[in-house]
C-alpha cells in the first residue's frame, strides 16, 4: 500500500505550508497555511482535491500549531472537512476570531495531545509537542502502509520551554524512513548557535532599566512565549507590563503554566480604540468588565511612564500620541524585522521617529538554529531527511528510499 507525499507548499518557500499524504486512496494534509505573501482578501487554496467539494478519500487536515502560516486557510475548505489539532491551540484561536473577525475554525474532531496516537483510516498519527513560539505546537508522526514520516512542524530549542526539545532529543521516534523537517534558518548564511529567550529577557530588563520614560513594545499576541519574557523582564527592571484586550484574552485561553495571567502581580491591560469599539459593537461588554480590576487608563501611560512597559501596535500611534505617550518614550520592535516593511509599519516607524522616539530590534527566532537541527537529526537518525518552510532552492527536495515524494504540480507516481 506505501504511502506517497506531495507537498504542495513550503518545499522552497517559508510559511503556507500544506503536505499531502495518501495510502490506500485515503488522503490526509498536514497543515493548511496562508501564504506569507498572499494579498488582502486572497484566499490562495492548493490544488487538493476535496477543499472546496466533499470528496469522501480526503480525511481530514491536521494542523501543527496555531500560527496563520500554518492553518490560516483551514476556515475557508468546504464545511465538514475534520480537523485535528491542539485543544489548546483551536480554543486560542476560537477566542481570537472576535477580535480578528476571520472566519471561525470548524469543531475539534481529534484533539491532538503529546504522545497519545490517533487513528484516521489508514493513517496511526502520534503527536510530540514541540517547543515553539507558539503554545502547543507539535510534530507528527505519521504511520501507513508500513512506512513511517516524521514531520516536525516549527520548533525550536531556545525558548523559554527548551526542555521540551531536549526531552524529543532523548525520546525520539524511532524507525522514520523520512523527515519532513523545519528549516526555515537553513541558507541563510548563519551556521550554529544563536541567542534564546534568556538572552533576550536579560536585554531587555537592561534597557528597561536604562530607559527613564515609557517603554513601548511590539510582539505578537499569539506568541506567548514572548509574552512571558516581555513581562519577566518588566518585572526585572521594576515595571509592569500593560497589554491590550485581545492579549489578555489570548493568554487567559491558554491557561498555560508559565504564561502571565491578569491576577499576576504586575500585568495591566489597557483595551485599544479599536477593542473598546469591537465591545460596544457587539454589546460584549463582559469582555472588558471582566479585566476591569486590573485595567489602566491610557491618561495613565504618560503620567506612569516609568513604571510601565506598554504593549505597542502600529495601529495604536494616534491614540498613545493623543495621550501624549510618545513624549520621552523608547519603542521596542520584538518581532521579525522583515515585517517593519509593511505600509503600516513604516507610518508607525515615521511617527515614532517625528516623535523623536528611538525604535530599537530586540528579537530571538521562534525557529530552531542549524546546530539544533543536527542534533534532532542525529537524535531520530532518519532514513532520509528533506527540509521544509524552507527557502532553500528545490533541488534540496528529494526523492526518499521507499517514501514517494512529490511537490506542486506533479502528478502522483504510478
Amino acid at each position: 500500500m506505501g504511502l506517497r507525499v506531495r507537498i504542495h507548499r513550503g518545499a522552497a518557500q517559508v510559511g503556507g505550508t500544506c503536505v499531502e499524504l495518501e495510502s490506500g486512496g485515503q488522503r490526509l494534509l498536514l497543515d493548511l497555511g496562508m501564504p506569507l505573501d498572499a494579498e488582502d482578501g486572497e484566499v490562495p487554496l492548493p490544488e487538493v482535491p476535496g477543499l472546496l467539494a466533499g470528496d469522501p478519500s480526503l480525511l481530514g487536515v491536521l494542523v501543527s500549531h496555531l500560527h496563520g502560516d500554518h492553518c490560516g486557510l483551514v476556515p475557508f475548505v468546504a464545511p465538514g472537512l475534520p480537523l485535528a489539532m491542539g485543544e489548546i491551540a483551536h480554543r486560542i484561536l476560537r477566542e481570537a476570531e472576535f477580535f480578528t473577525g476571520r472566519p471561525p475554525l470548524p469543531a475539534l474532531r481529534w484533539p491532538l495531545r503529546d504522545r497519545e496516537p490517533v487513528q484516521i483510516g489508514p493513517f496511526r498519527i502520534t503527536p510530540y509537542q514541540v517547543e515553539h513560539s507558539a503554545p502547543d505546537a507539535f510534530a507528527l508522526l505519521v504511520e501507513a502502509g508500513g512506512r513511517r514520516l516524521f514531520y516536525t512542524g516549527d520548533l525550536r530549542a531556545h525558548g523559554n520551554e527548551r526542555r521540551v526539545f531536549e526531552r524529543l532529543l532523548r525520546e525520539p521516534p524511532h524507525g522514520v524512513h523520512a523527515m519532513l523537517m523545519e528549516g526555515t534558518q537553513l541558507g541563510d548564511g548563519r551556521e550554529g548557535e544563536g541567542p534564546g529567550e534568556d538572552e533576550l529577557r536579560r536585554g531587555l530588563a537592561r534597557r528597561f532599566r536604562e530607559h527613564p520614560g515609557l517603554v513601548l513594545a511590539s510582539w505578537s499576541s499569539q506568541n506567548l512565549d514572548r509574552l512571558r519574557t516581555m513581562y519577566e523582564a518588566a518585572r526585572e527592571a521594576g515595571r509592569a507590563l500593560v497589554v491590550d484586550l485581545y492579549t489578555a484574552t489570548l493568554a487567559a485561553a491558554a491557561g498555560a503554566e508559565g504564561v502571565p495571567r491578569l491576577g499576576d502581580r504586575g500585568l495591566l491591560v489597557c483595551p485599544r480604540e479599536r477593542e473598546r469599539l469591537l465591545v460596544k459593537a457587539a454589546g460584549a461588554f463582559e469582555r472588558t468588565e471582566s479585566v476591569r480590576l486590573w485595567r489602566i487608563d491610557r491618561k495613565q501611560l504618560a503620567r506612569r511612564g516609568r513604571e510601565l512597559v506598554v504593549m505597542l501596535r502600529p495601529s495604536m500611534i494616534d491614540e498613545l500620541e493623543r495621550a501624549g505617550a510618545l513624549r520621552g518614550a523608547l519603542a521596542i520592535w520584538s518581532m521579525w524585522s522583515g515585517y517593519l516593511d509593511g505600509a503600516t509599519e513604516k507610518r508607525m516607524a515615521e511617527r515614532l521617529q517625528r516623535a523623536g522616539v528611538a525604535l530599537e530590534v530586540h528579537h530571538v527566532s521562534g525557529h530552531a538554529y542549524v546546530s539544533d537541527l543536527r542534533r534532532l537529526v542525529s537524535a531520530v537518525r532518519p532514513e532520509r531527511v528533506v527540509p521544509i518552510h524552507t527557502s532553500l532552492p528545490e533541488r534540496y527536495t528529494a526523492l526518499w528510499s521507499g517514501v514517494e515524494l512529490r511537490r506542486d504540480g506533479e502528478p502522483w507516481a504510478a
